[in-house]
């Protein structure tokens, strides 16, 4: 089983999925592509893109965290928003790679589980969800190289890709580098982490509760434009348009204090609440741990 499932999504969009982990957005115009994401650099995402497009390539980043970088070792350019430079820069602790691998070997343990029960009752497995197995020797090789230095992605840039334009919005809140990509006229956002349909991940040192919700408000005054919301993680990577105003709308719930917390982990097996809503989650720091928000 390969590590990477990709398959089109859009006119010349492709999910390229490391199902179970995180998923990367190849865009392509007439002219030249974009990768949006390398994804965790475990196996080479360089060979994928290259079998779906001869388009020359560069990388664009949602921000620096590590699962979203990984392969860009193996691309001459890069691009991320300037907050997230130096940690771009600085490259990946090896601690939280082992932190995440204890992480993604619980899940694989508990996807057996779910996989008999899927097949049973649910039929929601598909290849892009499905876990991908960790590679036997991944504790040894994971060891992703260098980023080239970045260049700078702001608010408002447009890139033209040759008969496609993504522009930039910045989206603080889940990191302060975070961005989208908007294509305005086939009705695509690129969304990172800003949107997911698991847990939304507000809970980190740097994540900013209000800031989130501002920027999914933003959001989700472009819903009635947007066709299909492109995201990077869990079950369900592609969203309609009006998905953006539910989770908008958890977030100015959980600010008003409409939400109920339990606990829960996040994939750095770190205590955290968990904000239930029938569209989403979203993670919030523990009370009285250092980094917690405000949450009113």
């Amino acid at each position: 089983m390969s590590w990477f499932h990709a398959r089109p999504v859009a006119r010349d969009v492709w999910l390229i999925a490391e199902p179970g982990h995180v998923n990367s957005w190849l865009v392509a115009g007439h002219e030249r592509a974009v990768l949006i994401d390398t994804g965790l650099g475990i196996a080479p995402i360089r060979p994928v893109v290259a079998g779906l497009t001869d388009l020359p390539v560069d990388v664009l980043h949602t921000h620096a965290h590590f699962d979203h970088v990984g392969g860009d070792a193996e691309f001459d350019r890069v691009a991320i928003h300037p907050a997230g430079a130096a940690e771009l820069r600085a490259g990946t602790d090896p601690a939280e790679r082992a932190r995440y691998l204890r992480h993604a070997r619980r899940m694989l343990a508990a996807a057996e589980r779910y996989r008999a029960l899927d097949h049973e009752f649910f039929h929601l497995l598909s290849a892009d969800s499905d876990p991908r197995p960790l590679p036997p020797d991944v504790d040894e090789t994971w060891a992703p190289g260098p980023a080239p230095e970045p260049d700078p992605l702001h608010e408002g840039d447009e890139l033209d890709l040759g008969g496609r334009t993504l522009r930039v919005l910045h989206t603080p809140g889940h990191t302060p580098d975070s961005v989208c990509f908007l294509d305005e006229r086939d009705g695509l956002l690129v969304a990172g982490d800003t949107i997911n349909t698991g847990p939304v991940y507000a809970q980190a040192p740097e994540s900013d509760l209000a800031a989130f919700a501002a920027s999914t408000a933003r959001l989700a005054e472009l819903a009635d434009d947007v066709a299909l919301v492109l995201m990077a993680h869990f079950g369900r990577g592609v969203a309609e348009g009006r998905y953006l105003r539910e989770v908008a709308d958890a977030f100015a719930r959980l600010r008003a204090g409409d939400a109920v917390l339990r606990p829960a982990r996040d994939c750095d097996e770190d205590p955290v609440r968990e904000a239930v809503f029938d569209a989403c989650s979203i993670y919030v720091p523990v009370a009285g741990r250092s980094g917690e928000q405000r949450i009113g």
